[in-house]
């Protein structure tokens, strides 16, 4: 929700040379429509049911249990993934999951910039994006912790800083 995952995510692959998946535009690509239309049309409920069997074909496709060469896909979930507990519980055993923390007025700087593909927010006032974050991160924040084996503040540093913290973190060469 606006703290990074895809930024930092696409950066860390790309240092690492190794592939990367936005699990919305992965859903936006399978079902030819946008995460806003597909909640639109189909309701939460339904988004996350195919939100976690999208997220089970890439875990079962990278093999993450199995794997003899960890790390070769950097995945960036949306916020509300580990929400619904069948995904929360894949996250937790199959992936080396990282809660990226993000000061709220970070957030709302950058939400209220663009917020269009966020269903839960689009077309809020600044007022409202700050009551919809602070309403979602009281309901999100145990989650996240509860599925993080890292904790790491997006707000302290810039880009290359960041990549060079998680290349250290899971002792992943830079190529």
């Amino acid at each position: 929700m606006g703290c990074g995952k895809s930024t930092i995510g696409r950066g860390l692959a790309a240092a690492c040379n190794c592939r990367f998946i936005d699990l919305d535009d992965y859903i936006e690509d399978k079902w030819a429509m946008s995460i806003s239309t597909i909640f639109e049309k189909n309701g939460e409920e339904w988004f996350r049911q195919e939100e976690f069997a999208s997220l089970k074909e890439i875990v079962e496709e990278y093999n993450y249990l199995n794997s003899k060469e960890p790390y070769t896909l950097v995945l960036a979930l949306g916020g509300g993934t580990v929400t619904y507990p069948p995904s929360a519980e894949v996250v937790k055993i199959c992936t080396s999951c990282v809660y990226l923390q993000c000061p709220k007025d970070v957030l709302l700087g950058r939400l209220t910039k663009n917020n269009s593909r966020r269903p839960l927010l689009t077309g809020k006032s600044e007022e409202e994006l700050s009551q919809s974050i602070d309403t979602l991160m009281e309901r999100r924040e145990n989650i996240y912790l509860n599925c993080a084996q890292w904790i790491y503040n997006t707000g302290e540093k810039k880009m290359g800083g960041q990549i060079k913290d998680f290349t250290e973190k899971f002792q992943l060469e830079r190529k």
